[in-house]
């Protein structure tokens, strides 16, 4: 093992200027000689007196580098603003472990304790070893850790987001089906026209899919810069609010709206083969 590294972590509110802010303060207690990177220490490991904090609640709060903060007592100056450090419900902040000790009054207790390993240990071992030494606790890896905080997120929140995807599908496809359908009808007598001449099935359905194809992109397209746009909007008016508009997901919904469309484009189809030629020549 390389080196052990105790973190105090709680949650806590305290006055600035008549209200009442609250944020999850967090310190990472490492040893001198542990071998982290300059831009970790610089972010995480801030000097006693000082504390860094996310950029949402900096924006919340109203305060930014260099003003102080009275928490319970101990007097912290911002040292850092960064981005990054918001969750849905709250925002974290960096302590240096002298003044969570002090500010938490928890002297001698522990929340976490984060382990390094040399490469190549079985960390299985080490963390078995670990939670003997530590009664009553649980070792983790971080790649467990993280899953087991995604897993609370997942059952909790995506099961109804999932719902309105699949409701969001459903009217995506019905939208483009009726305005196929839609104008389809209105140029039935020109699909006639088109029959009377020869033209065949397969021609006059590549008709009806692509003008199909047409809407779903379009309305993609649109909706995509919808989103990025009110995403945008929202980050800045609620910042607690957290997008990520991602290549990966617009291309699944551009895969998805081609999939509605096709799909979509089979009631007008049957439609016209309906089409009877002989209209053409009628009234």
């Amino acid at each position: 093992m390389q080196f052990v590294l105790p973190v105090y972590a709680r949650e806590m509110s305290f006055p600035k200027d008549g209200r009442d802010l609250r944020v999850f303060f967090m310190a990472l207690d490492a040893p001198a000689a542990a071998p982290l990177p300059q831009d970790v220490r610089d972010r995480f490991f801030p000097s006693p007196g000082q504390v860094n904090i996310d950029s949402v609640f900096a924006g919340d709060a109203g305060v930014g580098t260099g003003d102080v903060l009275d928490v319970r007592g101990r007097r912290l100056t911002v040292a850092r603003v960064t981005s990054g450090g918001s969750a849905a419900l709250t925002q974290f902040a960096f302590l240096n472990a002298e003044d969570a000790r002090a500010i938490f009054g928890i002297e001698g207790a522990v929340n976490f304790y984060l382990l390094t390993v040399d490469p190549g240990a079985d960390v299985d071992a080490v963390g078995a070893a670990a939670a003997q030494v530590l009664p009553r606790s649980e070792a983790h890896t971080s790649s467990q850790f993280a899953g087991q905080i995604a897993d609370v997120v997942e059952q909790g929140f995506l099961p109804v987001v999932g719902v309105l995807v699949a409701l969001g599908a459903v009217v995506g496809g019905a939208v483009i089906g009726l305005t196929t359908y839609t104008a389809t009808i209105e140029k039935s007598r020109d699909f006639g026209v088109l029959k009377a001449l020869g033209a065949s099935g397969a021609y006059l359905y590549g008709i009806v899919v692509t003008q199909s194809l047409i809407v779903g992109v379009l309305g993609s397209v649109l909706g995509l810069v919808v989103s990025a746009v009110a995403a945008d909007l929202i980050q800045r008016r609620i910042p607690e609010f957290m997008t990520d508009l991602r290549w990966s997901d617009a291309g699944l919904v551009f895969a998805g709206a081609i999939v509605m469309a096709i799909l979509a484009s089979w009631v007008p189809v049957r439609r016209i083969n309906s089409i009877d030629p002989a209209m053409v020549f009628r009234a």
